[in-house]
Parts: structure tokens; sequence; C-alpha cells
């Protein structure tokens, strides 16, 4: 009970705390009942571009993203979001995730889903992002990890407003990487569990073409689709479970070099780390600065290491 008490404090008090007023507050929640698009927009751009360094103008290019997403615009939407540094303001991440997908940024939509799921504590926002997460995977044609995924998704809290389309993207993943009685089996207990759903016909037809194309010998009338799975769990690269934000300072084919950076980034006081990366069949040497706990850190870490004239920018991987 204290615990909730000292969290909801902690949220009435971010307003506070990044410079709001009441006056702000009051013109965003007028601003998000206007009906008229084009007046909408033009008080969120008012309130992001007058007050950037506010709670309430940080809320309104969140606006300003949302709005861009559904008029497919998501370049601009990409570019609102990035705008927004209050790490209270956690949905940030989600509505990257979905513009970064639509962008075919894969790579980058990923770290912003995962980084989202271990943030969140909205469930059903939640769910959609282990989706995007093995979209992202799927695009790339890595199969495998799409459908890790979409396990660790099945076993977690978060799978319940999508349960059938659950199963027919691990059916959809079992196919693609080879396993058509795995995919018969998600495409069974899609049928059976949901048998009027959309992706229940959807299923049907898979089902139908696996057996006329000769990738499954099995009879259907009699096939057990309720077979034991052994458990799992969430897997780290699903969740984002111990990803790390760094700044990248260089990247060099002499080891030498990168040190050198490395001990220049120290002296301008901060850790730092190299790891090997393959690039174009060259072994390169990244030297990155950090981890950073927050956004907030790693820009101030960002000018620091500007006036000491190392450009950098972030990256996010796992140690």
């Amino acid at each position: 009970m204290r615990f909730r008490i000292v969290a909801l404090a902690f949220l009435i008090l971010i307003p506070l705390l990044y410079g709001s007023n009441p006056e702000l507050e009051q013109k965003y929640k007028q601003a998000k009942q206007t009906l008229n698009q084009k007046d909408f927009l033009k008080q969120f751009e008012e309130l992001s571009s007058q007050h950037k360094d506010d709670y309430y103008g940080q809320l309104a290019l969140l606006e300003l993203a949302k709005s861009h997403l559904l008029d497919r615009s998501y370049k601009e939407a990409i570019s609102c979001l990035e705008k927004i540094y209050i790490p209270e303001i956690e949905e940030k991440q989600y509505w990257l995730a979905k513009a970064y997908l639509n962008e075919d940024k894969y790579q980058l939509a990923i770290i912003s889903a995962q980084l989202y799921i271990s943030e969140t504590k909205n469930l059903d926002n939640a769910e959609v992002a282990y989706f995007i997460v093995a979209e992202s995977f799927l695009q790339q044609h890595k199969y495998k990890q799409a459908l890790d995924t979409l396990e660790s998704l099945r076993v977690s809290k978060y799978i319940k407003n999508n349960i059938p389309y659950l199963y027919f993207k691990m059916g959809n993943c079992s196919e693609l990487l080879g396993k058509y009685i795995d995919a018969l089996v998600y495409y069974k207990k899609l049928k059976q569990e949901f048998p009027y759903n959309q992706y229940s016909y959807l299923a049907e037809e898979r089902i139908y073409k696996l057996k006329n194309d000769d990738m499954i010998d099995v009879d259907l009338t009699t096939f057990n689709s309720h077979r034991s799975q052994e458990p799992k769990t969430e897997t780290k690269e699903a969740t984002g479970e111990d990803l790390k934000i760094y700044l990248q300072v260089g990247a060099f084919s002499s080891e030498d070099n990168a040190v050198n950076l490395g001990k220049k980034v120290k002296t301008a006081g901060y850790k730092y780390t190299i790891f090997p990366k393959m690039q174009n069949e060259t072994k390169l040497y990244i030297v990155a600065a950090g981890p950073f706990e927050n956004e907030a850190k790693l820009k101030k870490a960002l000018k620091v290491l500007d006036d000491n004239g190392i450009k950098s920018f972030m990256i996010k991987r796992y140690d």
C-alpha cells in the first residue's frame, strides 16, 4: 500500500519535475478535446515548439506522432518521437516500434519494442509489442527468432487479446522453418479453440495447402493437436531484458586505435567497452561509451563527449 502511495505521488510530481504549469496542462487538455483535425494539429504543434522541454510540450509531441501514424506519415512520426526525452513518457518506445516497422527499420523496431516490454505495465500494448518484434524478425527472414519471440509471448502474462493470431503466426513461422507437423498443431489448435475466428478460416486454407502439397502425411480426422509441450520461458531476445544503452564513438580495423579512443573516452569521465563486429568480411573494433541507465544520462554524456571532440551516436546491445 505504501509503495502505491509513493508511486502515485511520483507520477503527480512528474510534471513539476520537468517545469510544467497548470496553464500548459489546461492547454494540453483542451487540445486533446479538439475535434477539427487542422486545429488539433495546430494546437499541439504550438505546444511542442514553444514548450519543448516541458512535460506537456513533450506529451504534445506524442500526440502529433500518433496523428502522423494514422496518416501513415511514418518519417514525421519518428521525427516527433525522437524529440521526446522524458523517460516517464514510456509510450514513446511503443509508437516508435510501430513507426520503425512501417519504415522497414526492423532492428530499430525490435529495440524499441523490447525496451517498451521491459519497462511497461500496460499489458495490452506489451502484447502488441511482442508481435512487432516477431514481425520484424520475420521480415528479415529470421524465422527461428520470430518463433522464439512468439513462444515467449505464449508463456508470458501479456497474451490475452490475440491468441488466435498468435497460433496462426506460430504456425506460419513453423512452416517457414520446414516444421510442417508443428505448423499443423498450431493450425488445428486454432480451429478447435476458436472455430469462428477469421484466422481459423485462414488456418483451414494453410492445412489444405500443406496436405495438397504433400508436406504432411497424417490422418487429419485422428490427428491430436493437444500434444504436450515442454514449458519454456521468455527469451531475453524477445523481452529486451539486459538490453543496454551505449554511445558508439568509433569503429576501427585496428584494435590499438580502438583502445586509444577508449582512453580518450575515459579521460572525458566515462567507462568504455570495445567489442568486435564483422562487416563486409572485415573485423571491426567498435568503441562505445557506457552503458547508461537512462536517456537523460545518455544525453548528458553525448554533450560532454562532443565538448571533448568525440562524436557519438546511440546504440543498444546485449552485454
